[in-house]
């Protein structure tokens, strides 16, 4: 897919800030590179990032994430290297992103919950030249960093006896010994997200389209320089990086980094430091307005909620209004978008129940099967034109020329829009099963359950549940009957191989796994059988 050159102007923000001071950008350098530019012009000593009992202002924030790169470029990481990170929400995080973009290396953060085999695959695929890792999850890291001991790591929070360099060298260098410019076409963000094949595949961004997609955050949530915003998403996540941290940061917000709060958590955060925003899966939604319903808590300072992910129930859109006196947003995105391409207004009329209006700069059809256009509350599949689109899949040219068709990009998302001309989701048209807004590909978790000896065969599909949205059941038929497997003795060979949020909740034995007329397994009769059985 093509990009322009033409990248905003920072002077644009500046204008946002209602500043009337020009913004001066450092030359030869991306929008993305220079995502601190307006708060360091304007109000350097502002407090930019609160994480882990620390603060940092905005000087402090730049000048680490400068000595980190500084540090990965002496350390041989070269323009187009890609270095990993398999780290909680944390100013490591943080600090790696940041500076891997300065120097013109690829990013790559891995899902905190990955077991071993997961990280092997992703790190492998994209031959991580460096990997910035935590001491607590050195067992996941190990298998890459055997098999590959050329790699560069530095390891987070590990003990004085750790054989393993300390990711605070990283942060014992001055400045960068010499710029790198960057085009905007350069890619700068590799996101993994499960397909529908079950193989995990590499969104690619470029620093171009990873800017919009900040900036079309910054703009959807109308972030300004007064807000304070409160990051509980994964930031190794499009929903926690590009569509609530940076995009606070983009404007010379506050932002307070916490790691998957409690409710309670959560509570105690927003009136500890007058948070404004606050941006939760729909699943966590429901968990903090049954807290504050049973808590009576007061958050005076909280003016905006979002609820993403899955569809926030018309119900739970009215018992939150009835405590915060007003309403909470709601949208629809994908990794492929770095971040949402419709949602409701930030300010005006809401419609409770449905995705909202296209995002700034986004265009939005619905089609049908035969790829004509629908009419008004027709349901077909969304297809997105959007300036934040990904370049394509990482080394997956056919994936890539499937996702576009004639420039839109194909959502997978089936819905339909109103009179108003607002979207209502009605479906996925992929096989995906979204828990608490986390993907899982029904493939990916057969092909394990598959390899356990007494299974014959079985179908993993999405429930609903309260609490997560969907969440995973696996139709299984055994080779010597039911009964000749128990369900803790599969769950636990599962649970070796998977993330804990991929693994069935319950198990569903059968004689044999009924199949359509062509052969194949039917999906639709076990989901309903399921449903059945394990559904809310």
């Amino acid at each position: 897919m093509r990009f322009t050159t033409a990248q905003i102007n920072l002077s644009v923000i500046a204008h946002d800030l209602q500043r009337g001071i020009e913004v001066t950008a450092k030359p030869n350098h991306t929008d993305l590179q220079n995502v601190l530019a307006a708060a360091l012009a304007h109000n350097p000593g502002k407090i930019a990032l609160r994480v882990d009992d620390k603060q940092l202002d905005y000087a402090e924030l730049d000048r680490l994430v400068s000595a980190v790169a500084a540090g990965l470029q002496r350390s041989g990481i070269e323009p187009g290297d890609r270095v990993g990170w398999l780290l909680p929400n944390s100013l490591e995080a943080v600090l790696t992103t940041m500076a891997c973009w300065r120097i013109d290396a690829i990013v790559v953060p891995l899902n905190y919950r990955y077991v071993a085999e997961e990280a092997l695959d992703v790190l492998q695929r994209t031959s991580a030249r460096l990997l910035v890792f935590h001491a607590s999850r050195e067992a996941v890291a190990l298998p890459y960093l055997e098999a590959h001991p050329a790699t560069l790591a530095f390891e987070v929070g590990a003990d004085k006896n750790s054989p393993r360099r300390s990711f605070d060298e990283l942060l014992n260098h001055g400045a960068l010994a010499h710029s790198v410019p960057v085009t905007p076409e350069s890619p700068a963000l590799i996101l993994f997200t499960s397909g529908s094949t079950g193989h995990p595949k590499g969104v690619v961004h470029s620093h171009y389209s990873a800017f919009q997609g900040i900036d079309i955050s910054r703009q959807t949530f109308d972030f300004n320089e007064s807000d304070v915003v409160l990051v509980g998403k994964p930031i190794s996540h499009a929903g926690g990086l590009q569509t609530q941290m940076l995009p606070a940061l983009l404007v010379g917000a506050e932002v307070v980094l916490a790691v998957k709060p409690s409710p309670e958590q959560a509570v105690k955060l927003i009136n500890q430091y007058r948070v404004t925003e606050y941006g939760m899966l729909a699943s966590d939604l429901l968990d903090f307005v049954e807290y504050l319903e049973a808590h009576a808590k007061s958050l005076p300072s909280l003016k905006n909620g979002i609820g993403s992910g899955d569809s926030v129930p018309t119900d739970l859109h009215h018992r939150f209004r009835d405590l915060l006196g007003w309403e909470v947003m709601e949208g629809s995105g994908m990794t492929e978008i770095n971040g949402y391409y419709s949602a409701n207004p930030r300010y005006g009329k809401r419609k409770w129940g449905s995705i909202g209006l296209p995002t700034p700069g986004a265009a939005l059809r619905i089609v049908g099967e035969d790829g004509s256009d629908c009419g008004v509350n027709e349901v077909g599949e969304i297809m997105v034109k959007i300036p934040s689109a990904t370049i394509g899949y990482w080394e997956n040219a056919e994936a890539t020329a499937a996702l576009f068709e004639d420039g839109w990009l194909h959502s997978g998302d089936l819905a339909r829009f109103d009179e108003d001309g607002y979207f209502w989701f009605v479906g996925r048209k992929k096989l995906m099963i979204i828990r608490r807004g986390s993907n899982i590909a029904p493939a990916e978790v057969e092909s394990v359950i598959d390899e356990y000896p007494a299974v014959h065969a079985s179908v993993v599909v999405g429930v609903r549940d309260p609490r997560d949205g969907q969440v995973p059941v696996a139709c299984v038929a055994l080779i010597g009957g039911e009964g000749s497997v128990s369900e803790p003795e599969l769950s636990g060979f599962v649970s070796q191989h998977l993330a804990e949020y991929k693994c069935p909740v319950r198990y569903l034995f059968l004689p044999e796994l009924p199949r359509t007329s062509t052969g194949k397994f039917d999906r639709q009769q076990l989901h309903d059988l399921a449903e059945s059985r394990f559904g809310a």
